[in-house]
């Protein structure tokens, strides 16, 4: 007599979808690398909203609070008179401030301050403005 089991479990998986997914991939690859290989032009959008650099006033603070006002040197003291002299003859109230990465936190926070006291536009750089 037989006692043993008449069904044998089948251990082996089914291997057409992952048959599926491989084809499906080396289709995605195959277009992806023809589509990289003869370029596809892509038309990016343009700003409308430039500032011109010649016209930017920038305000740049070195190391040992060294500050300087469109490349000339000036002291601490007197740039808040300047800027507002300045500012109140230009129609463009933007102040380009250009930090040294060693420059105490405090000394950008004031100046920033200043120009939201006086309702200015502050931008924030980390390198000088090439005219």
């Amino acid at each position: 007599m037989n006692l043993g089991q008449r069904n044998k479990v089948s251990v082996t998986g089914n291997m057409s979808s992952m048959t599926d997914l491989v084809f499906l991939l080396l289709i995605f690859f195959v277009i992806l690398s023809t589509l990289a290989s003869k370029g596809v032009k892509v038309d990016l959008p343009q700003s409308q909203g430039v500032i011109s650099e010649a016209t930017r006033l920038s305000l740049e603070i070195a190391v040992g609070e060294k500050y300087s006002l469109d490349g000339v040197v000036i002291a601490k003291e007197d740039i808040e008179s300047k800027l507002q002299v300045i500012m109140n003859s230009r129609e463009d109230k933007t102040l380009y401030l250009v930090v040294d990465r060693n420059v105490p936190s405090g000394s950008t926070v004031e100046r920033i301050g200043m120009g939201k006291e006086y309702k200015w536009q502050v931008l924030l750089g980390s390198s000088k403005i090439k005219k």
